[in-house]
């Protein structure tokens, strides 16, 4: 059999055509960046995003499930998705895929790769959700200076992304005090909510190994698990969790925190 030469069986993209240098950018992806519109635009314009990704085995059955979970199909699905153990690799780009999607509902089944997603998944279109974004390497806490409250923990920001000013004052006395919450609050943020919830959270070492001192690292443990308990019995609900930095960078301390983070997940997912 002839094989035809490449060139005429596709056609590289423009940039690529013409000799054009890279944009180093285009491969760094930053979620909280998407979240707020900011950075590279490929990224946080999901027509383009999904244009330029490659569906592999992998995200498509997370993205599958995921849908079919928001849509409160739990046959064949994960509540939580422990995204350390499950690629090899471009964990924020998966994460990224999952917060345009749920961000998007039904607007997003025209993009690229969405059909497959959808047929994968036995649903007709995704399901809007809330979402909140947690990047551990960022955050050091938000507000205080802009009109809203401030914000101090992982839990209190997640809360204010999800419910707003009003509904957050349920999880505001544990953002004040650093101390996480249980599942009955947990259970009546997902209450007021009232629609599905998509919350993503990467790099988690980071925040963990910054504010170990001070206790937040091991409360932040604490408040994973209690969330991923609670999400559990919920069928519309769905928790994405990225937790190293580079291997190389971590401390012994930042390592025994990741196995436990990671066993914890594994466990519960």
């Amino acid at each position: 059999m002839n094989l035809k030469p490449w060139r005429q069986v596709i056609d590289p993209r423009a940039d690529l055509r013409e000799g054009q240098s890279l944009d180093t950018s285009e491969f760094a992806v930053h979620l909280d960046m998407v979240h707020d519109r900011r950075g590279y635009e490929l990224y946080w314009r999901p027509e383009q995003f999904f244009a330029r990704t490659y569906l592999t085995k992998s995200l498509l059955d997370l993205a599958a499930e995921t849908a079919r979970r928001l849509s409160g199909l739990k046959e064949g699905t994960s509540a939580i998705f422990n995204m350390t153990t499950q690629f090899g690799g471009g964990k924020t780009h998966a994460l990224t895929l999952l917060y345009h999607l749920a961000q998007n509902g039904p607007a997003a089944s025209q993009w690229v790769g969405v059909p497959r997603i959808l047929q994968q998944a036995g649903v007709s279109h995704i399901l809007q959700a809330k979402v909140a974004v947690f990047v551990g390497m960022r955050f050091d806490g938000r507000g205080g200076d802009d009109d809203t409250p401030y914000r101090r923990t992982p839990w209190g920001e997640i809360a204010w992304q999800l419910a707003g000013p009003e509904e957050y004052q349920i999880m505001a006395p544990f953002d004040e005090d650093g101390r996480a919450p249980g599942g009955d609050t947990i259970a009546r943020l997902f209450a007021l909510v009232n629609q599905p919830i998509l919350i993503l959270m990467d790099e988690l070492i980071n925040y963990v190994s910054r504010y170990r001192q001070g206790g937040l690292g091991a409360q932040l443990y604490n408040f994973l698990f209690t969330l991923a308990e609670e999400t559990r019995s919920h069928d519309n609900v769905v928790v994405a969790v990225s937790i190293p930095i580079s291997e190389g960078e971590m401390t012994t301390e930042d390592v025994d925190d990741y196995r436990r983070f990671s066993k914890m997940l594994d466990r519960l997912g």
